[in-house]
């Protein structure tokens, strides 16, 4: 591929943002659906954690995590509140990210031209499970200690760049030092996401001014702007009554607990929202072959695009909507896997979830695609 074709594939999917004018288009079709107004309310709630984030960050000693969180929890005045808005925004957060995800694999709106978008999405998705996995880590639990042990011990230990990465990341042993390291990462990369999220709106709107013109059209405001705030209200309603009623919501209680570096937990799920990715890694029990699973499970996301063979038919037939169910039931079968440790079959089930996550993108979906499409 040329550079001027390269230059104007990009052009034409992420503008200069200096091109850009007003919030929306002025018309819009009418009757969309309130799923659109998930990138709105994502964008929101990231704003929100920063927020949150940076007045916790204000009293977090990185050589005393837990201890620092129980001063945020029990001296800090508000600091109970705070510490739950946050927690409480992870899970909305994480909740819009997978709702999002799955209505653009439902409605193929990842593919072209909408195929940026969907690889800004799944980039997003990514940093989320970093910076989550980062913030569970710092907050220094009985669970959250192991997981971040078993962390840096699988990626200090491979060999070659890999290795050199996981050692700069880490910086060693599991102790003050690493942790203050993790802190200045979540940071950064929080501030990331943000970015992320701005480039992905710009990829958007691109996007909308390629379709073609409404055929019932109607104005942005206040038809639209009156749904947003309406999205708004409802998401900040269940926001509201988890942070007062269920704060640890999807959370394991072990962690409530302070680390002992010769106590392990007898659960070490972590948080729902990195459940599933947890038992594909867990799958590849090997020696940085957990870092492997969870990269390959983000690969096969990316690639969607062009796995779909359906060529320019948008058509979903009943197969395809079949499989789109049964893809959403095998992701919560992967986070409810390694949430029930009780249950004898969890690691057989957690491979036969695993296989059919990878089967489902690799195989049944440029299938069952391709077989529609004529």
């Amino acid at each position: 591929m040329s550079t001027d074709v390269k230059k104007s594939w990009l052009a034409s999917r992420l503008p200069c943002p200096a091109k850009e004018s007003g919030h929306c288009a002025p018309t819009m079709e009418r009757g969309r659906r309130y799923g659109a107004t998930l990138p709105t309310l994502i964008s929101a709630t990231v704003l929100f954690l920063l927020a949150s984030g940076l007045v916790q960050a204000v009293y977090y000693n990185p050589a005393h995590g837990f201890d620092s969180i129980q001063f945020i929890l029990r001296d800090v005045n508000s600091g109970w509140l705070i510490h739950a808005f946050h927690v409480t925004g992870a899970t909305m957060l994480f909740a819009a990210v997978y709702a999002l995800l799955f209505r653009d694999i439902y409605r193929r709106a990842y593919k072209a031209p909408g195929e940026l978008v969907w690889l800004l999405r799944v980039k997003l998705y990514a940093l989320l499970l970093l910076v989550g996995w980062l913030g569970y880590a710092l907050s220094d639990g009985a669970v959250s200690y192991w997981s971040l042990t078993g962390a840096a011990n699988a990626a200090t230990g491979l060999s070659g760049v890999a290795g050199a990465v996981g050692r700069w990341f880490f910086g060693g042993p599991n102790g003050a030092g690493t942790v203050a390291r993790l802190e200045v990462f979540h940071a950064v990369l929080a501030l990331t996401v943000l970015v992320t999220l701005g480039a992905q709106r710009c990829a958007a709107r691109a996007l909308a001014r390629q379709a073609p013109a409404p055929k019932n059209p109607v104005s942005c405001h206040p038809y639209y702007t009156a749904q947003t705030f309406a999205a708004l209200s409802v998401f900040a309603l269940i926001f509201a009554v988890l942070v007062f009623f269920a704060p640890h919501f999807g959370l394991n209680h072990l962690n409530t607990a302070a680390s002992d570096t010769l106590v392990v937990p007898a659960v070490l799920s972590p948080p729902w929202y990195l459940s599933p990715v947890s038992a594909v890694a867990g799958v590849f029990a090997t020696a940085g072959g957990g870092i492997f699973g969870v990269v390959a499970m983000l690969a096969v996301l990316a690639a969607l695009p062009w796995l779909d063979r359906s060529g320019t038919s948008n058509k979903r037939g009943k197969l395809y909507r079949l499989l789109i169910g049964l893809l959403l039931l095998d992701v919560i079968g992967l986070g409810w896997s390694v949430s029930d440790p009780a249950c004898t079959a969890a690691g057989s089930l957690t491979l036969v979830f695993t296989i059919w996550y990878f089967f489902h993108f690799l195989v049944l979906t440029p299938l069952v695609t391709a077989l529609e499409a004529e």
